[in-house]
């Protein structure tokens, strides 16, 4: 019982908390974290990702297909909790120091982004919502991630961006967890796009965007069912007013990996469960609508 004591005493009064008490409960929720993540992952990439919209589509487009590197293992539960210490701490140099070991040891930079920052950014998105740490490191540990992202950005496959190429990134009404927009950007660009990105405070901000700028693909993010309503208004405002008629928009966000019946039911065309599939489907619906432009008006012609 003196365990139990200690424990609900380090939960209400900090000045009961052990040395390390925090950073052993971060690893540990860490690990609890990874795990059912790694298994809501592996269902739905080997369900339908892996054994039919990937291979479909990298068939349709090889040369946009990520760069592959020698298999790796993935940082682990363990790994991604130091480096996320390392993101609360006060050296942003310390980071940088991690990410380019990590890249030494032969890992790509898109695996980098993939298998360091973006779980990173989400294991601090929890310890938020679990109290774990306070606005202020939050704020402060993703701003380092931005400025990561930054350093170790891609330079782009190609010299010039295809006029045909552009794309809308941004969180949905109300949504507050970006990162993922900004590597799902580094990415497209990588690819050839031209991409415009930011943060929505409502669908009419979104509608007014589309409405004055070509775009070939929409992409938004979500993290919190709650916001689904305001999603699935903000995607009909694009329908309606898009000066693309034929505009392809995805989703993105942990929602969707749960639930993917939510796709449709907010009315986008295909939902990306990380930023090399983003590019592939990107690409897929930017196909899919140049060929609809291709096809001729059969609506009758109006008497007058």
């Amino acid at each position: 019982m003196s365990n139990l004591a200690l424990s609900t005493a380090a939960w209400t009064d900090p000045s009961a908390r052990p040395a390390g008490w925090v950073s052993e409960v971060r690893l540990a929720y860490a690990r609890k974290r990874m795990a059912k993540e790694s298994r809501q992952r592996a269902l739905a990439l080997s369900r339908i990702v892996k054994t039919d919209i990937i291979p479909r589509l990298k068939l349709l487009h090889p040369q946009l297909a990520p760069a592959t590197s020698a298999p790796l293992a993935k940082p682990d539960a363990q790994q991604i909790e130091a480096f996320t210490q390392l993101l609360l701490g006060s050296d942003l140099s310390a980071a940088s120091d991690a990410v380019r070991d990590h890249l030494a040891k032969g890992y790509s930079t898109e695996s980098m982004f993939l298998e360091l920052l973006a779980p990173a950014a989400s294991l601090l998105g929890r310890l938020w919502d679990e109290d774990l740490c306070d606005f202020i490191e939050v704020t402060a540990g993703v701003a380092r991630l931005q400025l990561l992202l930054s350093q170790f950005r891609s330079k782009p496959k190609v010299s010039s961006h295809d006029e045909n190429r552009a794309a809308l990134l941004m969180g949905a009404p109300g949504e507050l967890h970006t990162f993922g927009v900004a590597v799902v950007e580094q990415f497209l660009q990588v690819a050839g796009w031209r991409v415009t990105s930011g943060l929505a405070s409502s669908p009419g901000q979104i509608a007014s965007l589309v409405g004055s700028t070509w775009f070939d693909v929409v992409g938004l993010t979500l993290s919190c069912e709650t916001r689904i309503e305001g999603l699935k208004a903000s995607i009909q405002s694009i329908r309606d007013v898009s000066r693309n008629r034929s505009v392809g928009i995805m989703v993105g966000g942990p929602i969707f990996l749960d639930e993917p019946e939510l796709v449709e039911r907010v009315g986008a065309d295909a939902s990306a469960v990380d930023a090399p599939t983003a590019v592939l489907l990107a690409q897929r619906l930017l196909d899919i609508g140049l060929e609809e432009r291709r096809q001729p008006d059969t609506k009758p012609a109006s008497c007058e």
